[in-house]
């Protein structure tokens, strides 16, 4: 496998934006697939919206993203990635069967802090104090709004936290393969890892869907193409550090989904959390705006 090449800094703001945008689209495919595991099981609904992202990757970019993939260098990174992915959501939906859904959130939301610690060692990355404060504020957040119960399970609580252990490399290693791997090759590859891993267990889960509900689970795939692409997109240009708080805001994204859908009406506790990870929010993107601005006039002073 070749050494990656280090990602140049690049408009971080544009980055947070992208980031943000995309975390927003994950929570609306995130509210369609809770409705659709009622009756689905995840590795089908997995399945097709793999598949759908793959289609959409080669309907657009055609003969580019096929020769792309097949040219790449980093196949091993991509593979050990997409292996990466996969494990975290089968470790993620077997300990669902066993934890409630604030013990299950908490404990996948220390995915944002073990990226900033493994930005440090990995990457190299600076870690300034609006960015620590961003992800310590924003996990309190995520703690208040979920409303813990007491001590979980032990082997389910272990492998929430394996989950977000792996989420949080996929994130470091998808920085490190974008600064030489294409955006549309990612996403090609990803998906169709996702479609090899799902394709064994197939026989024993698939329920033919109707036309409406098929339609449902490839549309969920092509927003999840499109939040990949985002995704992607956002640690071209911000680092790791800085993207990685801005995943908190998902969970206010799946407040409001949970009232538009279900009609769920959070409790108190849920707005106090709900501020909390907007003030994470709003610290590293401020802190972020101002670092630009004193770039901006420490260039003017040079001239």
């Amino acid at each position: 496998m070749p050494p990656f090449k280090a990602l140049e800094p690049g408009n971080v703001m544009l980055g947070l934006a992208l980031a943000l945008s995309a975390n927003a689209v994950f929570s609306f495919q995130d509210a369609v697939v809770k409705w659709l595991v009622a009756d689905y099981a995840v590795l089908q609904i997995l399945f097709v919206r793999s598949l759908t992202i793959a289609i959409v990757a080669v309907a657009i970019y055609r003969k580019k993203v096929i020769f792309g993939l097949i040219k790449s260098r980093h196949k091993p990174a991509l593979a050990l990635r997409a292996a990466a992915m996969v494990i975290a959501w089968l470790c993620y939906y077997s300990a669902a069967r066993s934890l409630v859904l604030a013990d299950l959130v908490t404990l996948y939301y220390a995915a944002p802090l073990i990226i900033t610690v493994m930005s440090i060692f990995i990457l190299g990355e600076k870690v300034n104090a609006a960015r620590w404060a961003a992800v310590f504020v924003g996990l309190a957040g995520v703690i208040v709004a979920a409303n813990p119960t007491g001590r979980p399970d032990l082997l389910p609580a272990g492998l929430v936290l394996i989950a977000a252990c792996l989420w949080a490399w996929a994130n470091i290693l998808m920085r490190q393969i974008s600064a030489s791997e294409s955006t549309e090759v990612q996403m090609l590859f990803t998906g169709l890892a996702f479609v090899v891993a799902c394709l064994p267990a197939l026989p024993w889960i698939w329920v033919t869907p109707d036309p409406f509900t098929f339609a449902t689970m490839a549309g969920i795939g092509a927003f999840a193409a499109l939040g990949q692409y985002l995704m992607y997109e956002s640690v071209r240009h911000a680092p790791a550090s800085a993207v990685a708080p801005t995943s908190y805001t998902s969970l206010g994204w799946a407040f409001l989904w949970g009232w538009v859908i279900w009609r769920d009406l959070p409790a108190p506790t849920v707005f106090a959390g709900a501020g909390l990870i907007l003030l994470g929010a709003v610290i590293v993107v401020g802190s972020e705006w101002l670092n630009l601005r004193r770039r901006r006039a420490a260039a003017r002073d040079k001239v």
